[in-house]
């Protein structure tokens, strides 16, 4: 969810720049999509359309941005591989 929140805070920092609109033709996304981001689990691919229209649009460096938003993407994989793991050792301790 740390990449969530990224890329979101990202979207936010666009749309105070340039607007909604423009944000989401910039994008080339609807704003049903942005609503659905919130809800699942986001792909580097995703990670990359919003950093490099963030890139454009702010001014800032655009592999600075991407590699801020891989580090939570590792995070939020690793997170999930612990929860599984911990699932794994919960139900073979109540295995008789």
């Amino acid at each position: 969810m740390k990449l969530n929140i990224y890329i979101n805070k990202l979207i936010r920092r666009i749309e105070k720049k340039i607007g909604k609109q423009e944000t989401l033709k910039a994008l080339k996304i609807t704003r049903k999509t942005t609503w659905q981001w919130g809800k699942q689990e986001l792909t580097s691919k995703q990670l990359e359309q919003v950093c490099y229209v963030a890139s454009e649009k702010l001014g800032e460096d655009m592999r600075l941005l991407f590699m801020d938003g891989l580090v939570r993407l590792t995070e939020d994989t690793m997170k999930r591989k612990d929860i599984k793991d911990q699932n794994k050792l919960k139900e073979s301790n109540n295995v008789p």
